[in-house]
């Protein structure tokens, strides 16, 4: 669809009710590489665990119709995409880089030092975010739940992991200097409820898991490939089999996944731009 540009308008999101925002997301992200669909509920954990700001978070309206909206989430200087789309009958009218241009603005006014975002390896924004000043910080792997039939697990020693306070755990974690993506960060991670957070007995691997040891898994870093040797077994050996696991750097966990034939089901890039 050819629209005029004269037409095109961009409001903040404070005043839209959850209901808004729900629909405006699920028509957006229609035709997305893997299904977007979010309850009303779905919605309201998303917003409240990204921390996202609806002041400062935008939508671009088409003769007062919202057709896209990015959502930011703001941590101290640093801010985050949460979400940022324009609906598939809009698109191809310049519109995506309008809405990031006048995000990046507002942004600008808070004022924040640096945006970061995560966009799929196979998806066209990539080179719009790179068109505007995004760069390339690193490669997140995806690996969606599945039950792993390739690796035989059961081979491996089962390690005892010791439950740990979040603390500790935290402590560790930047002792191994572990990097983690926006949504592994310490204050994203305890928004979750009932953290229930392991580590390895010579302390050079953890895990952070949801409700439950069989729960999902939140967290996941080693300081060095026996870490990775004790962890990944013993975690295959409490959910049988089943792992899921999102935004994890080329790393130990990854080296160590890649080595017995589990691949990422979907590969992100870590992208960010500096405000001045």
């Amino acid at each position: 669809m050819k629209i005029n540009i004269r037409n095109v308008h961009i409001r903040t999101l404070e005043h839209y009710s959850l209901k808004d925002i729900t629909e405006m997301w699920n028509r957006c992200w229609r035709g997305y590489y893997y299904n977007m669909d979010y309850s009303q509920e779905h919605m309201k954990v998303w917003l409240t665990l990204s921390q996202v700001s609806l002041p400062y978070s935008i939508a671009i309206l088409v003769d007062n119709r919202v057709v896209g909206f990015t959502l930011l989430s703001v941590d101290n200087k640093d801010g985050w995409i949460a979400g940022a789309c324009i609906d598939p009958d809009y698109r191809r009218n310049a519109l995506f880089t309008v809405l990031l241009r006048s995000q990046l603005n507002l942004a600008k006014s808070i004022p924040l030092k640096r945006i970061q975002l995560e966009v799929m390896e196979q998806n066209h924004a990539k080179k719009i975010y790179q068109s505007i000043g995004f760069v390339n910080v690193r490669q997140l792997n995806v690996y969606r739940e599945s039950k792993i039939t390739e690796f035989n697990y059961k081979i491996f020693q089962v390690h005892p992991l010791g439950l740990i306070p979040l603390e500790e755990y935290f402590q560790k974690r930047s002792r191994a200097f572990f990097n983690p993506a926006w949504q592994r960060r310490e204050r994203y991670l305890r928004r979750h409820s009932n953290l229930l957070a392991y580590i390895n007995q010579t302390g050079t691997a953890g895990a952070i898991f949801a409700g439950e040891k069989y729960g999902l898994l939140l967290d996941i870093w080693c300081s060095n490939l026996a870490g990775a040797e004790e962890m990944i077994p013993t975690i295959l050996h409490w959910s049988g089999a089943s792992f899921s696991l999102t935004n994890q750097p080329n790393d130990w966990i990854s080296t160590f996944l890649r080595a017995h034939g589990i691949y990422p089901s979907a590969k992100q890039f870590e992208m960010y731009i500096e405000l001045s």
